[in-house]
């Protein structure tokens, strides 16, 4: 039994000495691959695989290579040898490869291997918000590293040769789409083209792909059918135009819903499978939105884009602005010496040229009550154009307001002063700025070429007393008393005269 006992703790011993071993010679023989993404990008709603093409043993500044079974085949193809090929003549063919060849064989090989849907050595699953992975216990060997999902295949290549592992940086970028606007500002009424820009991602190995773009307006803007404003009549069957470079533009259907019918949801998936020969190239999408009388100064809308491989678990991009800022005129309407009242009954109108305004044609046509007006979105039909100012503020500091216009220079003339004030006779000059620094909030205004702080155009009236006129008694009476006053002072010193002689 003793012998038996001495002869158990020797094996058991000799199993842990040998596992010991093992482990440490698997530790040895693996590495950590750390997969960053490239600048401005993220990993957000990714994928990462790895394939291992060559299996690697090191032996101090010794390494041999040997090709991995699982994906011979495949490697043979995209280097354009025979399937007969050996070890040796793959990893010569690897290493004699330069520039862009090797990011063929690289591209050429992932290709190949979504189409075969061959499986990868390790994959990282869908990542987060994150700018990098790291793949930890990667046995010793040549890898290709893709990410699913991008703009098109451009997939790495890295040794894992040593214990403190490598890195590679991505090439690809994941799906993405750009808003942009005709105009910087606008005007109620006026019609804005948008352009959403993309670039046609590569599907390849995908049985399906999603591709959504989501499309909100602010309460400001209204969708519509053309550049002249035409109303949607159907919002199931909203067509936009849709085009590839320079290739002729086609119309796709989108869907408008939601408040006032201002989200529609364009549903590309199949567009962009059907358009595969076209990969990597960029395609826009242009649509057009009314401004409307609810428009404020960061009026803006924005779209972003719904992609994937599986349709029930797809990722959402940061939204893209577009930003179409319109402006208000604010006046502050007053008696002299009160600076802190309001005066009411003052007309004002607003003109787009100097000369409009001293000729009195061409207002601006507005809309609304005492106090509160917008530009009329039909300046054609509307015949308003009287702006009259309250008598107590319909904001802060504000008794007169005028909301809807663009950046640009304007003239304001009171046409009609309240009773028993005296009026401004000459046009007032206003210029409306936009932002340099693309903040909408940012904007400046101007009375006269003098920088407005407070962005309150402050207008003072005057009074006095009656002064004389043409056509009356005027002067005359003041000539005849005055007259008949000198002969009565002449008459007396006369007589006085008189009586002392």
């Amino acid at each position: 039994m003793k012998k038996l006992k001495r002869v158990l703790a020797v094996l058991l011993t000799a199993i842990m000495t040998l596992a010991m071993a093992t482990t440490a010679f698997a530790a040895e023989n693996q590495g950590s691959l750390k997969v960053t993404v490239n600048q401005g990008n993220t990993l957000n709603g990714q994928t990462i695989k790895v394939y291992k093409l060559f299996d690697l043993t090191v032996s101090g500044s010794h390494y041999a290579y040997t090709v991995n079974e699982q994906y011979k085949a495949m490697i043979a193809t995209a280097l354009g040898q025979p399937g007969t090929a050996t070890n040796e003549e793959l990893y010569q063919a690897i290493s004699n490869l330069k520039g862009e060849a090797i990011q063929k064989f690289a591209d050429d090989f992932t290709t190949a291997a979504l189409n075969d849907q061959v499986a990868e050595t390790q994959a990282s699953g869908k990542l987060g918000d994150v700018t990098e992975h790291t793949f930890n216990n990667l046995d010793f060997g040549y890898y290709l590293v893709y990410q699913t999902g991008t703009k098109e295949i451009q997939s790495s290549l890295v040794s894992v040769n040593k214990l403190e592992g490598a890195e590679v940086k991505l090439k690809g970028q994941a799906p993405s789409i750009e808003k942009t606007a005709d105009k910087e500002t606008v005007e109620i009424g006026e019609v804005v083209t948008y352009t959403i820009t993309g670039v046609i991602p590569d599907t390849t190995g995908y049985e399906q792909y999603a591709y959504k773009i989501h499309d909100t307006l602010t309460d400001g803007l209204d969708f519509v059918k053309d550049a002249n404003g035409t109303v949607v009549d159907a919002p199931n069957n909203y067509l936009v135009s849709v085009q590839i470079g320079e290739t002729p533009a086609t119309e796709q259907k989108a869907q408008l819903s939601g408040n006032g019918n201002r989200t529609m949801l364009l549903d590309l998936s199949q567009w962009i499978r059907d358009n595969q020969g076209s990969k990597g190239q960029t395609f826009t999408v242009k649509y057009y939105a009314k401004v409307n009388s609810a428009a404020v100064v960061e009026t803006k809308n924005s779209a972003k884009l719904e992609y994937g491989n599986d349709p029930h678990n797809t990722t959402m991009t940061t939204p893209s602005e577009a930003k179409t800022p319109t402006y208000p005129v604010q006046i502050h309407k007053f008696a002299r010496g009160e600076e802190q009242g309001y005066l009411a009954g003052a007309t004002f109108r607003l003109y787009k040229t100097e000369q409009d305004a001293k000729d009195n044609t061409n207002a601006i046509a507005v809309t609304g009550s005492v106090g509160s007006y917008t530009v009329a979105e039909d300046q054609k039909n509307t015949k308003t154009y009287d702006m009259v100012s309250v008598g107590n503020a319909v904001t802060e500091g504000i008794n007169l307001k005028l909301n809807g216009l663009k950046a640009g220079d304007y003239w304001l003339v009171e046409t009609e002063a309240p009773d028993g004030y005296n009026g401004i006779t000459a046009p007032i000059k206003i210029t409306i700025a936009k932002s340099a620094d693309g903040d909408v909030n940012n904007w400046t205004i101007s009375k006269d070429s003098e920088n407005v702080s407070d962005k309150i155009i402050k207008i003072e009236n005057t009074t006095g007393t009656i002064l004389p006129g043409t056509g009356g008694m005027g002067t005359i009476l003041f000539t005849v008393v005055g007259i008949a006053l000198v002969l009565i002072v002449a008459a007396s010193f006369v007589i006085s005269r008189r009586k002392r002689a």
